[in-house]
């Protein structure tokens, strides 16, 4: 946002600082100055006033122009390739010996294209009094040639631009700005006046406002204005607009573009006699709904939008831009209807970003416009259109408030902001320091104040914002740098964070690094993994932007784009870890978060260098890592990995299990889908798995009970099955260790087979079965009874064939 100090020093007083001390004050105290601009220049005798006496083709160019110009006492010849050159206008005039501010280069005697030239026809830009370069600056015709510029012009100016962080929309104004500086100096803000004379015929006489949506429309005020004239907008309002970026367009346009920099707040003026029986409806646009907006544009509008509308058709998409319509053509000296009103901001942000249109009004609505503005702006306008417009005010307003009637209340305790900012500072000082900012005292004790926020800063809420601005109002700088302290508690319990810190360790020794998202991302990117959420989400009221709208209710979406940025990149295998923790609401609409663990790789992981060309098969990719998530568990004691077939929409079919840890579902394993892998143009297997992090710690820590080995030999038994292809590994071994006694140690699958003899629908599969007692030495009658139980059970149970 650019920001003229001369508009500045209306408001506030500025004198004894230089441009540089205000600059550092401000960034100092968060809102950063990116640039200082000097727009304009002092000009010497060698620009004057020219008059352009002829314009004629050049011989040798096409977009040349050979000119006669009068600089008051000579004609001079001069090319020129603007192409508003022409007989007749007054345009600034630099002579030979000039030095043109815009690059700095000296105006000599010279030849264009073989056509000698002295001197040179001038842009705004040339002359740094703004960036249009299309074509001259013309020039008051009533102006004498050879009048210094300097004379004309005004003097240069200094302007600054400023990065306004998404929390502070108080700032994107003239007046928010000098109220800061007014903190900071510890002297007061002058508003402008805003009395003007009203006729005696009552608003409410002349129009209507019906509000149908007040949770996205809390206030609506409109005004009456008859008789006005539009035009040229003065001079001084002209520039400063153009100082801060916008074109000048027409009186009416001009005031309304003014009053929203000067304070915050977008305002909108219809043609009164457009709007059906002079009756304004905010309401949720129709599905399908079209509106031309003042871009010329046919956009189509659902029922999410917010439109301002009459009886027959929308008039403006709320917040964003008004209708072609309902326009007021320039140079009208019909009425208009002045809208001012607050709009939510989440309804204006999406309804931006869904049409594709970012406006100066959208830009400040996104992030929050003040409530209690709409009416101070709105007779702010009206004063001005007054003044320069001829304008007849009919009496008061039309105001549709929803606001809540109490201010909010937020509670500063003394020694907690000594404590927070690590400073001892006096009472005076924070009380000075808030009520600067505008925040009145409600209720003091000798411990605590409570201060009744004003509607601007919507960005305080709780105590820490008020700590926060103590502490850059008072100064970072002057916070002494302490090293950290703490308390040390003997006996305090500390195993969760080693729990935690043991596992990262795991994960980390098993070849994972670890990877670190946000915890809010845009809900297309939770949908595309499964739009069915099985609790509601929780959406941010004020998010930075869409794409951080929602808090995550699962680690893999991020975790899957990074893996997919690496593989964009030309990393031909990663494997990667993050531990976090997912948001929900229950069903009694209260916020719940749980801490998981998500993995994920790709590529050739744990192959050698000679082996690492064969693609990796998708059993591979899924068997790496179900075998890393078993790993994990057994180092950290918890228990057994088991995986069960289900369905995930963001799964590859028929490569989606739930992970069970001790036969409960503790997460989800499987190979992301080829739709969403196309976006990295991935085409190998992308593996990732995501289960509750507290149930792989629950034993982390405790001491293990250790068994001696037994003494006595092992028995082992090989058993071959030939069994349906659908039949899992699973099912097999829990079939076996049921049916099995208690001296079963071990199970091993050691071979599959497939050949076309047995068919596509078979394979065979070949076990080893180890049997060891404690107490004595199996005999093989009694380990052969058990393998043919085993047998038995298998053949009865699963329908398997036993091979001999």
């Amino acid at each position: 946002m650019k920001v003229p100090l001369s508009w500045l020093s209306e408001y506030v007083d500025l004198t004894g600082l230089t441009a540089r001390d205000l600059s550092d004050k401000l960034t100092f105290s968060g809102v950063e100055v990116e640039g200082i601009d000097e727009v304009g220049a002092a000009l010497d005798d060698h620009f004057v006033v020219g008059e352009v006496l002829t314009c004629a083709a050049h011989p040798n160019s096409e977009h040349l122009h050979v000119c006669s110009v009068f600089d008051g006492k000579q004609e001079l010849q001069i090319v020129c390739g603007a192409p508003n050159c022409a007989v007749g206008i007054k345009v600034p005039l630099a002579r030979i010996g000039a030095v043109v501010p815009e690059g700095g280069f000296t105006i000599k005697q010279a030849k264009l294209r073989g056509v000698a030239s002295s001197g040179m026809l001038c842009s705004a830009r040339e002359l740094k009094l703004s960036e249009d370069h299309a074509g001259l600056l013309i020039l008051d015709a009533a102006l004498q040639a050879g009048t210094p510029m300097r004379d004309i012009l005004p003097p240069p100016e200094t302007v600054f631009d400023l990065e306004i962080t998404w929390n502070r929309p108080d700032c994107l104004s003239i007046i928010g700005i000098a109220r800061e500086f007014a903190a900071l100096l510890g002297r007061p803000v002058k508003l402008p006046d805003v009395t003007c004379p009203e006729a005696a015929t009552p608003v409410a006489t002349l129009a209507a406002v019906r509000v149908e949506d007040a949770a996205l429309c809390p206030r609506y005020t409109a005004r009456v204005l008859t008789t006005v004239k539009d035009g040229v907008a003065p001079v001084w309002m002209r520039r400063r607009l153009e100082l801060c970026g916008v074109r000048p367009i027409g009186l009416i346009v001009d005031v309304t573009n003014y009053v929203m920099l000067e304070c915050g707040q977008p305002l909108h003026a219809f043609d009164y006699h457009r709007v059906q029986d002079h009756t304004i409806i905010v309401r949720r646009a129709r599905q399908g709904e079209r509106l031309t907006t003042l871009d010329g544009v046919a956009r189509e509008l659902d029922d999410q939008m917010l439109v301002i509308a009459d009886a027959s058709a929308p008039l403006a998409v709320a917040g964003v831009m008004g209708g072609a319509g309902s326009e007021i053509a320039v140079g009208t000296t019909d009425a208009l209807l002045l809208e001012s009103a607050t709009f939510a901001s989440p309804s204006v942000k999406r309804t931006a970003s869904r049409l594709s249109l970012r406006t100066e009004a959208s830009y400040r609505f996104e992030r929050g416009v003040d409530p209690g503005l709409a009416d101070w702006a709105s007779r702010r306008a009206a004063s001005l259109l007054v003044k320069y417009g001829g304008a007849t005010v009919a009496a008061q307003a039309l105001d549709a408030d929803a606001r809540p009637a109490t201010p909010r209340l937020v509670t500063l305790r003394f020694h907690r902001c000594r404590e927070t900012i690590g400073v001892a500072l006096e009472e005076s000082r924070m009380l000075g320091i808030l009520e600067a900012l505008g925040l009145k005292v409600q209720e003091r004790t000798s411990q605590a104040v409570t201060f009744a926020i004003p509607s601007w800063r919507l960005d305080l809420e709780i105590e820490a914002d008020l700590i926060e601005e103590i502490a850059r109002v008072h100064g970072l700088a002057a916070i002494p740098d302490r090293a950290p302290q703490s308390v040390v508690v003997p006996d305090t319990d500390d195993a969760g964070v080693r729990a935690v810190d043991r596992c990262r360790q795991m994960l980390l020794s098993l070849g994972f690094t670890e990877a670190v998202h946000y915890s809010f991302l845009s809900a297309p990117e939770l949908d595309a993994f499964d739009r069915r959420a099985l609790a509601p989400r929780l959406v941010l009221p004020n998010p930075v932007s869409a794409d951080y709208a929602v808090m995550r209710d699962s680690l893999l979406p991020q975790l899957t784009a990074t893996l997919g940025r690496n593989h964009a990149r030309q990393v031909d295998a990663a494997t990667l870890f993050e531990m976090g923790r997912v948001f929900w609401r229950t069903a009694d609409d209260n916020p719940a978060e749980e801490a998981r663990v998500a993995l994920g790789l790709y590529g050739p992981i744990g192959r050698s260098a000679l082996d690492r060309r064969r693609p990796v098969a998708n059993a591979e990719a899924a068997l790496w890592l179900k075998g890393a998530l078993e790993m994990l568990a057994t180092r950290l004691h918890a228990g057994t990995i088991t995986l069960r077939p289900t369905s995930q929409p963001a799964m590859e079919p028929g490569w989606a299990s739930e992970v069970l840890l001790n036969d409960e579902v503790v997460g989800l394993l499987g190979l992301i889908s080829s739709t969403l892998r196309h976006q990295w143009r991935m085409t190998c297997p992308l593996a990732v798995a995501e289960v509750k992090l507290l149930p792989l710690l629950e034993l982390v820590g405790r001491t293990p009970q250790v068994r001696d080995v037994p003494p006595y030999p092992a028995v082992r038994r090989d058993l071959a099955l030939v069994a349906s292809r659908a039949l899992t590994h699973g099912k097999i071994v829990a079939v076996i260790r049921r049916e099995a006694p208690a001296d079963l140690t071990g199970i091993t699958l050691f071979d599959i087979f497939e050949s076309s003899e047995m068919g596509c629908e078979k394979r065979s599969l070949a076990y080893t079965l180890e049997f060891r007692s404690p107490s004595r030495t199996l005999t093989d009658d009694e380990v052969n009874a058990a393998l043919r139980k085993v047998m038995q059970a298998l053949k009865t149970t699963l329908n398997v064939e036993i091979r001999e």
